[in-house]
């Protein structure tokens, strides 16, 4: 029988969390949204799911595989456009921070000429999405997260909790193993990649509302299969995804072209920081003389807010 991840409440000491994501490659913390923001969100949500269109898993992703995108879901992308609101309250919560500073925040040693000088990176948002599965959604092929940085050859036993981008997802309904509840391989962020993940080694995040599953960009995962028949009482299980990323990497989804500069411009600082509006902390990213793109927001005659209207 594959270990279970461990449950920890968000109320407990963040180096808890830490540490058995450090160990098992992910956690499940619980309550980690209130019932009123777990509440707003779904309310949100709502609209962009109301006409039951079922997403297409084979439109524009043969980069990630035929298969990569089961049969029977229904997906909403760009949420910081979608429901800046919630994401923005989202993205501030301690618990959320801290996972993502602990496991992307880089500090190292360099020379400028004869200077020796410490550099550091940061984190960002990565990418945004809602995932409804519904009854008859077959299962997602288990994979890592970090196959579409590239890095998965940089595997190294010397460093083995590099990871390009860690994964958030909230349960907005239940999830359990009936309905899609994620797979998981507890400990598959210590392999090397040669090794191919096998079903009977995964566990199942079920999880209750506002619970949410963090893992590593190494760790083994991939959506469960929806058994369930239309009239049970959880039939459609709903994720939020909110994943975070190193700041100097590509980002998996571009937030600057999926928001709407009017509402980039309505943003707050450390928000538009986490979004990918400003440079990262190295320095890449910049535009015109080293600048950062958040200065074009407010420009009407140039750049980004000119091509943006």
């Amino acid at each position: 029988m594959a270990p279970k991840l461990a449950t920890i409440d968000a109320s407990e000491p963040l180096d808890m969390i830490l540490d058995a994501i450090a160990r098992d490659g992910g956690v499940i913390v619980s309550n980690f949204l209130d019932p009123e923001l777990l509440s707003e969100s779904m309310r949100a949500i709502e609209p962009f799911f109301s006409g039951g269109k079922m997403y297409d898993p084979k439109s524009s992703h043969k980069d990630l595989g035929d298969d990569f995108f089961p049969e029977g879901s229904q997906r909403a992308y760009g949420l910081l456009a979608k429901m800046p609101e919630q994401i923005i309250k989202i993205l501030r919560l301690k618990v959320w921070q801290g996972i993502m500073a602990r496991f992307l925040n880089g500090e190292f040693v360099a020379f400028n000429g004869a200077s020796k000088t410490t550099r550091k990176s940061g984190y960002i948002l990565s990418s945004t999405a809602a995932i409804q599965l519904v009854p008859g959604a077959e299962r997602q092929v288990l994979h890592r997260d970090d196959v579409n940085y590239g890095t998965g050859s940089l595997h190294d036993p010397k460093n083995p909790l590099f990871t390009p981008m860690v994964g958030c997802l909230i349960a907005g309904s239940r999830a359990t193993y009936k309905n899609g509840a994620t797979a998981v391989i507890p400990g598959s962020h210590l392999w090397g990649p040669d090794r191919a993940p096998k079903v009977e080694e995964c566990t199942y995040a079920e999880m209750e509302p506002g619970s949410a599953l963090f893992t590593l960009g190494t760790t083994y995962h991939g959506g469960g299969m929806n058994q369930c028949q239309k009239t049970d009482p959880d039939a459609v299980r709903t994720l939020f995804a909110i994943f975070g990323q190193r700041d100097f990497y590509r980002q998996d989804q571009q937030e600057i072209l999926s928001t709407p500069v009017e509402t980039a411009r309505s943003f707050p600082d450390d928000i538009l920081r986490l979004t990918g509006y400003y440079k990262a902390v190295g320095g890449v990213g910049f535009i015109g003389d080293h600048q950062d793109p958040a200065e074009l927001l407010h420009v009407d005659t140039n750049g980004l807010a000119k091509f943006s209207k």
